[in-house]
């Protein structure tokens, strides 16, 4: 005889919309019909043990989770600045989750190391705001910054380096020299390439995995911009017009990122894709992004523009992402090595248990064992 249990149905519907499906996708991802899901809900009665497994599963929580007393507060998501369609702009289940790993290590960061720690670390955004009146792009504000950053144009121009080894650089001297996590997942390409949060310790950025280097540059410093105006952000940079009236924050934010990678000494005039491509590759940036910086900087007109836009798009060749094969790798390139470190530290100064490291860094417990000896 099956066991019927009872649980806390504002805990099924709150599990549910948190993973972003409606009644009958949950119903059809357990595979019991929408009426009986949604007495469920109604009532938390009626559900086997089986059932609640498979609920579990897809919703990614605990079986305990649905017997707590207390609803827990909404995952805050950052502002959608994405420029799709409202039938478009749905988010899937892995974004909502990526969503939800960015917010969970925020607060672990932030137990770890407390708010002074990081007022402490982001002291240049307050000299920089104070310096620059909160002016991204000009001249002087992005060669402030990247003095910050200390990735020098002779080293990002160097022959040896490839663009995913400058995303790499570029990746670690935000998140050193900025104090600035930033986290990477596999996310739907048509969905988003990246989020931020700005209005809580510490700052994070994440970017989808599923993109080349060049264009996970372009979206951190795309995210960075966001941070750098106090904003939590939701982007997709690719769909940006490019006139800043029609969407104002996304294209001021484009143009930061733009002005930070291709400082306008380094643009050389350009009228055709492979010369573009030529300069591109120099700097370790899609041909699109300084395609930008000439049409910006007045080298490309508006009839030209459009034409070699659509003929670069067409060249583009589909990239699938790059997934590591040791655990240790992975957690390491998706979380970042600050947060890898951080909850090396903390474990081996007995701040926090093995449990919660290998919850937070996504490894079982006798590879952190290994990593302590």
């Amino acid at each position: 005889m099956t066991t019927e249990l009872e649980v806390n149905p504002k805990l099924l519907r709150w599990a549910r919309e948190e993973c972003g499906y409606s009644p009958s996708e949950i119903a059809d991802r357990i595979h019991i019909d929408q009426e009986t899901y949604l007495e469920w809900e109604r009532t938390g009665t009626g559900l086997g043990l089986n059932d609640l497994i498979a609920l579990s599963k897809e919703c990614k929580r605990q079986i305990a989770f649905f017997f707590l007393p207390n609803v827990p507060p909404k995952t805050k998501k950052p502002n959608d600045f994405r420029n799709l369609e409202p039938a478009l702009a749905k988010l899937s289940e892995k974004t909502l989750l990526a969503i939800r790993h960015t917010v969970r290590f925020q607060d672990f960061l932030l137990q770890l190391h407390s708010t002074e720690f990081y007022q402490d670390k982001y002291s240049w955004i307050t000299r920089f705001k104070e310096s620059f009146a909160g002016q991204l792009d000009s001249e002087e504000s992005v060669l402030w910054l990247r003095n910050i950053l200390n990735y020098p144009i002779e080293e990002q121009t160097a022959s040896a380096i490839n663009a995913e080894a400058s995303y790499k650089r570029w990746r670690s001297s935000v998140e050193h020299n900025m104090g600035i996590h930033v986290f990477q997942f596999a996310l739907p390409k048509e969905e988003v390439q990246g989020f931020s949060y700005s209005d809580s310790f510490p700052y994070c950025i994440t970017i989808n995995n599923a993109y080349p280097a060049t264009s996970r540059t372009f979206t951190l410093f795309h995210e960075l911009g966001h941070i750098l105006k106090s904003q939590s952000g939701l982007c997709k940079p690719d769909d940006t017009v490019f006139r800043r009236e029609d969407t104002a924050t996304e294209y001021d934010c484009n143009s930061f990122a733009g002005s930070l990678l291709v400082p306008a000494k380094e643009v050389v005039t350009a009228k055709d894709k492979d010369t573009i491509y030529k300069y591109a590759s120099r700097l370790k940036i899609s041909s699109e992004v300084y395609l930008r910086r000439l049409f910006a900087l007045g080298f490309v007109s508006e009839n030209e523009f459009f034409p070699l836009l659509d003929e670069i798009r067409k060249s583009v060749l589909p990239t699938k992402p790059h997934y590591p094969k040791s655990p240790v790798t992975k957690s390491i390139n998706s979380r970042g090595d600050a947060l890898f470190n951080s909850t090396l530290e903390a474990m081996s100064q007995r701040k926090v248990t093995y449990s919660l490291a290998s919850d937070i860094l996504g490894l079982k417990i006798n590879y952190l064992s290994s990593l302590q000896t």
